[in-house]
């Protein structure tokens, strides 16, 4: 997988709050109805995403991380995900009235019959001042059994871990193992779990989820590596603007500098077709007709300008 690194592209004069890598699976499409896993489901094996059905891996794009899913099947195995399981990137929401915390889709772990290790692209934090992450998660409220504790069916099991790679340890974010999910009062909201990290390190986010029915289901959504970043760093770009060409009426643009950012978009002529200031990342571009434009981003005293292709 894309290594993710955290030197930024501009020369920023000032000591300021950045994001590092992130995602909130909105760059990834989202396929309806269930993945069906072609493997043994007897055996250890990395998950490959199949044609139309919902992704469950995704390679990393500018600072969107990548991530790789994989099955464990118990220690006496079961169908696992050959029966098909809603799993993957997902446009459906947790209920009617709990949607994403950022954006339209996020994952889903559901009815895994096994183990679902679901794990992101390494993020190299050299030079990042206080560096941490957040992402947010929501429980399915429902009957959860078991502890965790054993490999089998009805032990049902959610860990939210840092690798911290450089220094060979682990750092939890949410570990349910030796307590009956029901009992923990984390179901049927979003949370958002964080822990703070070490500068200088290699670090990689994994979810491993354990359940054996479609109502156990677990959601993940906008998860964040921050931190600060001084004046001597550089980027090769502090933007990013995805997807391009842009096909679904709408373009992200990030930056590794928190606040809002200005941006006009300019057609082959010269003629400025939108001036918006975006206080978030998402940008509607659903009027403009198919063709090459050009696009200006400005954020306090930094400006760039970028290629963008509409389909």
């Amino acid at each position: 997988m894309r290594k993710i690194t955290s030197i930024v592209a501009l020369l920023i004069s000032a000591v300021s709050f950045a994001q590092i890598a992130l995602t909130s699976f909105e760059e990834p499409a989202a396929f309806s109805g269930p993945y069906t896993d072609t493997g043994d489901a007897s055996v250890a094996h990395d998950l490959i995403n199949n044609p139309n059905e919902p992704l469950v891996d995704y390679t990393a794009s500018n600072i969107e991380l990548g991530f790789n899913a994989s099955y464990i099947p118990y220690d006496t195995p079961g169908e696992g995900l050959t029966d098909g399981d809603f799993v993957g990137v997902t446009d459906s929401k947790p209920t009617s009235s709990d949607p994403y915390t950022d954006g339209v889709q996020g994952y889903k772990i559901s009815d895994v019959d096994g183990n679902y290790i679901l794990t992101f692209d390494a993020v190299d934090l050299a030079g990042v001042g206080s560096p941490s992450i957040s992402l947010d998660y929501f429980i399915a409220e429902t009957g959860y059994e078991g502890n965790g504790t054993v490999n089998s069916s009805g032990s049902d099991r959610l860990r939210i871990y840092i690798m911290d790679l450089t220094n060979s340890t682990e750092i939890d974010i949410l570990n349910t193992e030796g307590s009956d999910i029901n009992d923990l009062g984390i179901e049927g909201s979003w949370i958002t779990g964080s822990v703070n990290l070490a500068t200088n390190t290699n670090v990689q986010l994994i979810i491993e989820g354990r359940t054996n029915a479609g109502p156990e289901a677990f959601f993940f959504d906008n998860i964040v590596f921050a931190g600060t970043l001084g004046s001597s760093q550089q980027t090769l770009d502090q933007f990013a603007m995805y997807p391009n060409p842009a096909t679904k009426g709408y373009v992200n643009i990030t930056s590794r500098v928190s606040g809002a950012k200005n941006v006009s978009i300019f057609d082959v002529l010269g003629k400025q077709v939108i001036k918006t200031t975006l206080v978030d990342d998402r940008l509607d571009i659903s009027k403009l007709n198919s063709g090459v434009y050009i696009l200006k981003i400005e954020q306090e005293k930094t400006s760039t300008t970028k290629k963008l292709v509409v389909n």
